[in-house]
């Protein structure tokens, strides 16, 4: 084995090789996203080594990506000839969120907060900059993590892809994924309760819910988040257009365009995102729920460039085709393009091991409804080979 040097490491990123201490035994496994710092000095501190046939330094460089290519980023190296696309990199991020939501509620960040926020954020417009498809359906798809870690992960996503169609700055845009990422930070203690909870809110979580979105923005300024904008998009997140919001009942202009659009993503991402207590809406569902409280509840404008950025069968929605085989949308649907859509099981139901792409315009592969993922056999698998081997 040979000792990891420190400009091999790098925080936010997928490690490229699974790390071992000194004496060989397993520290860290591929994948695996370092985002706190004192983690990343604790670890050089130590000693981390690799398997002394990964003798190169990775390095990330831009390659000349084919029709079908699911990133547009290569990993060049003698020992890894492939980085982990953006699919893969999803459950990274995922998994950095919900290890900032046990150190938040441990009370273990004191000031590191604001610095690994505004890095994880960093990375995830990163990714949407990738392959903001693979990203749309890793989130859609994602029944492995907890609902708050999805709901936001998501609610990010559409919110930056809906920022960059009204030409948002690259400030505003961090500002607004940073408020995606912490909106809920309040609710972290009560959480798990209120996601199995089956009957309505009592006064006392009415009260909480309500209270919510000023109380997350006291929590992040108390440990050190200093962005106007950012809190306030925070204490405004739940403000609607008609004045029937919380917690200070604004309307109209007097809410951010920011937290507007916010607000939008986070009633979509609330619906489509399962609970332990109930299933996940379809997304067709869920956008035609908004749409019908145009300009009462959310900004019209905003709400028909949101529809069309992300598209009523976004990537990751499993859909039945009239040959009867179940298929999945790779791509958002391009204007006056056909859908992108794969079939991954045969119609007797069995997992097609190679994705077939099928033409929607070709009336024997015409979709014909919309299924659950939890539905189907062996689905991550499948998902995993769509958007990382094609």
């Amino acid at each position: 084995m040979r000792r990891v040097h420190q400009s091999e490491l790098l925080l936010d990123k997928p490690l490229p090789w699974s790390l071992y201490d000194e004496g060989g035994n397993l520290l860290l496994r591929a994948g695996y996203v370092i985002s706190i710092p004192r983690h990343l000095s604790s670890l050089l501190k130590r000693g981390a080594y690799v398997q002394t046939s990964v003798n190169a330094t990775p390095t990330f460089v831009q390659a000349t990506p084919s029709p079908d290519a699911g990133s547009d980023y290569v990993f060049r190296s003698k020992a890894l000839p492939t980085v982990q696309p953006v699919f893969g990199r999803a459950e990274a991020l995922a998994q950095t969120l919900k290890r900032l939501h046990a150190h938040l509620q441990a009370q273990s960040l004191q000031a590191e907060l604001r610095t690994i926020v505004r890095s994880l954020a960093h990375s995830l417009i990163q990714a949407c900059t990738d392959d903001a498809d693979a990203l749309l359906a890793a989130f859609h798809l994602d029944r492995q993590s907890p609902y708050l870690v999805i709901q936001q992960l998501l609610g990010c996503v559409f919110t930056e892809i809906a920022a960059r169609e009204m030409g948002l700055d690259e400030d505003t845009r961090l500002s607004l994924a940073c408020a995606s990422l912490t909106r809920d930070i309040a609710l972290l203690p009560w959480q798990a309760q209120l996601d199995m909870q089956t009957q309505g809110l009592d006064a006392q979580q009415n009260a909480l819910i309500k209270n919510h979105p000023t109380r997350s923005a006291e929590i992040l300024a108390s440990l050190g988040v200093d962005d106007p904008l950012w809190l306030q998009l925070v204490r405004q997140h739940h403000e609607r257009m008609d004045g029937s919001g919380y917690p200070h009942a604004l309307q109209g202009d007097a809410i951010l365009p920011g937290a507007r659009l916010l607000a939008i993503a986070d009633s979509y991402a609330a619906m489509v995102t399962p609970r332990a207590n109930r299933s996940g809406k379809f997304p067709k569902e869920a956008l035609k729920a908004l749409y019908l409280q145009r300009a009462v509840l959310y900004d019209e404008e905003l709400l028909r460039l949101a529809v069309g950025s992300v598209t009523t069968l976004p990537p990751g929605t499993m859909v039945r085709l009239a040959s009867d085989e179940l298929g999945v949308i790779r791509t958002r649907q391009k204007k006056d393009q056909p859908h992108d859509v794969w079939a991954l099981y045969d119609r007797n139901g069995m997992p097609i091991m190679n994705p077939v792409r099928r033409d929607a315009r070709d009336p024997a592969y015409a979709i014909t409804g919309v299924i659950r993922v939890e539905e189907c056999r062996s689905a991550p698998l499948l998902m995993k080979r769509l958007w990382t081997h094609l």
